[in-house]
């Protein structure tokens, strides 16, 4: 205010200190708690959560076990998995044969439901006592909600939708980059003051290592009393039947976007890709119109995806689509819009209605694709 000279604070402050520069009064002062000095001596050693599934390790752990092996050589300290469920001597075999060193395991009845209250109570509990520098979890719909609870707990930061991590050679850093401005450029991200430095990373985005079952590694049994956490009581659980391979694990995905038209032309789709064995895909203006469930969305905002090859159907294949492809997908593309931006990224092009050529390809399958 011009006239009392008075600088007002409201509420859509967020912090960021431009305001403190550009006062010509000097009238605001941003006080920021003091933090530690840069890292934390004490911390060592590279978390991986070890997420399950009946009892075995999600693709995705091993991925970042892969990932964790090729930072620990830029940096001191093991790879270690968190194992949260009964113990699993097979699958503990897995875990060191993929790149662990040690798996830590804490064995409780109540982990067999996925509690998303208590699971990051308990790993933050962990990471209090054990003090890893960097902990890395799985961007699944459990990973997702799990590791922001977790770095809250711990006062650290989390970079979610990690599409490359590196160690800094001059700090020591963990260099955690991800799209960012809708994918349009990518930012890469330090924790410098806070430990653990933790980030989430997309299943498919990284590699596995080969399986080495010569590789010497520890169990450690963590016994925990559990009793004073509180947890969710879970009512009941659905699962979605699947119509069509787990698009995780589909050599061949058939992709529909809007440009197929109209939900009743999903259909002809659904009936293509069970004739070629495949995976049904869908964008997010798909799902948003509700044709799809959101399961099916691939892009930034969906899953990605690692098929060997990718048939895009009516896609105009923005830029937030194709963060959810790997890059060594083949893609063949059909659309009318010649302008499509899919057709710079395709390896096969066909300026076509996707309908018909659609309908062709199921007949020569030998499928009908009548009444579409």
């Amino acid at each position: 205010s011009m006239d009392s000279k008075k600088a007002r604070i409201s509420d859509a402050c967020v912090f960021c200190g431009a305001c403190v520069e550009v006062c010509r009064f000097e009238a605001i002062e941003l006080r920021l708690e003091a933090t530690a000095g840069a890292g934390v001596p004490e911390s060592s050693g590279i978390w991986v959560f070890a997420e399950q599934s009946e009892g075995k390790a999600k693709p995705v752990v091993l991925e970042l076990l892969g990932e964790a092996r090729a930072l620990a050589r830029k940096m001191s300290g093991k790879v270690s998995a968190v194992w949260l469920g009964p113990l699993a001597p097979e699958q503990f075999q897995s875990l060191i044969a993929h790149g662990a060193d040690e798996v830590l395991a804490v064995a409780n009845e109540r982990f067999l439901q996925r509690d998303e209250l208590l699971y990051p109570q308990v790993l933050a509990r962990l990471a209090d006592a054990y003090k890893p520098e960097i902990f890395l979890f799985g961007a699944t719909g459990f990973g997702r909600s799990i590791a922001p609870r977790t770095a809250s707990a711990l006062d650290t930061g989390l970079t979610a939708d990690c599409t490359r991590l590196d160690i800094d050679p001059q700090t020591g850093y963990l260099l955690q980059t991800r799209p960012a401005f809708g994918g349009n450029l990518l930012a890469t991200i330090l924790c410098r003051s806070r430990r653990p430095q933790m980030a989430s990373v997309r299943p498919k985005v990284m590699q596995a290592l080969p399986a080495d079952y010569s590789r010497q590694g520890s169990v450690r049994s963590e016994a925990l009393d559990l009793s004073d956490l509180p947890g969710l009581e879970i009512v009941s659980v659905r699962t979605n039947a699947q119509d069509s391979p787990g698009l995780d694990s589909a050599e061949i995905v058939v992709g529909i976007g809007r440009g197929i038209g109209s939900a009743r032309r999903v259909g002809l789709y659904r009936q293509l890709a069970t004739a070629l064995g495949a995976g049904l895909a869908a964008t997010r203006a798909v799902v948003d119109l509700g044709w799809m469930d959101y399961a099916r969305q691939v892009g930034q905002t969906g899953i990605t995806i690692a098929p060997k090859l990718y048939l895009a159907f009516g896609i105009s294949g923005s830029v937030q689509h194709m963060a959810g492809l790997a890059e060594n997908t083949y893609i063949i593309a059909v659309n009318k819009d010649e302008n499509a931006p899919i057709f710079t990224a395709a390896d096969e092009r066909a300026r076509a209605d996707c309908n018909e050529v659609a309908a062709a390809l199921l007949k020569q399958l030998g499928g009908d694709a009548a009444g579409e």
